[in-house]
């Protein structure tokens, strides 16, 4: 092959990448874009509702914390896709996604308990079973924070993706809260968008299963 052929070709290939990246980036975009819609919606129907500062902070947090938790569950599932078709850190986005999710789900109960609820707003509640749904959120916190911990020590764990698991369990705990008691998930629309980010994380956690059960299998014959 001349080397004018091998530049052409070498040129075709650069024009093709830039290409897909192009194209890559305007979904992305799209993405983006959908995702701010939903925040300015959400914020939206929240200020139809205002209260007293702390009330409105914990309401913010809460349903904030919510969304961000599930935009972190989802950047997981699609990860390495997303990495592969963009070339961005996504896995950075997934850590920060989840501290910043962390963070607000901690704020919302704060802020309740400085409005006068007072600090056992901290405590679980396991029994009876309504009540434990009712305020599931509670138990959500701890679960999060024990996700996140063994997270960040992951290295030192073999099995520590079982343990991180229970952020899937603490989002459909956080679900089960917001649905019950949430004060602004009385509207339809948001009970609408809270089943079907519920059953989405539920179906990413089933997948993930049963790739690491196909994996583990692939291992051991091989």
């Amino acid at each position: 092959m001349s080397k004018d052929a091998d530049g052409k070709e070498k040129g075709h290939k650069s024009d093709k990448g830039m290409s897909d990246k192009k194209i890559s980036n305007k979904k992305f975009y799209l993405i983006y874009g959908i995702i701010l819609v939903i925040v300015l919606f959400i914020a939206y129907l929240l200020l139809q509702r205002p209260g007293e500062p702390l009330r409105m902070v914990a309401r913010f947090a809460a349903t904030f914390g919510y969304l961000t938790i599930f935009l972190s569950i989802l950047s997981s599932e699609y990860m390495a896709k997303m990495r592969k078709i963009s070339g961005l850190p996504f896995l950075k986005a997934h850590h920060h996604l989840a501290r910043i999710g962390i963070l607000l789900i901690l704020i919302h109960p704060l802020a309740l308990a400085i409005g006068g609820q007072g600090f056992r707003i901290f405590l679980p509640e396991f029994y009876p079973v309504n009540r434990f749904l009712m305020f599931g959120g509670k138990t959500a916190i701890y679960l999060f924070l024990l996700a996140a911990g063994i997270a960040l020590y992951r290295k030192k764990y073999r099995n520590w993706k079982k343990v991180h698991y229970l952020s899937y369990l603490a989002f459909l705990l956080v679900s089960a809260h917001a649905l019950l008691i949430g004060s602004d998930f009385k509207l339809e629309i948001m009970r609408i968008l809270t089943l079907v980010m519920a059953a989405t994380v539920t179906g990413i956690f089933i997948h993930k299963r049963l790739g690491a059960k196909t994996k583990t299998r692939k291992n051991r014959n091989s």
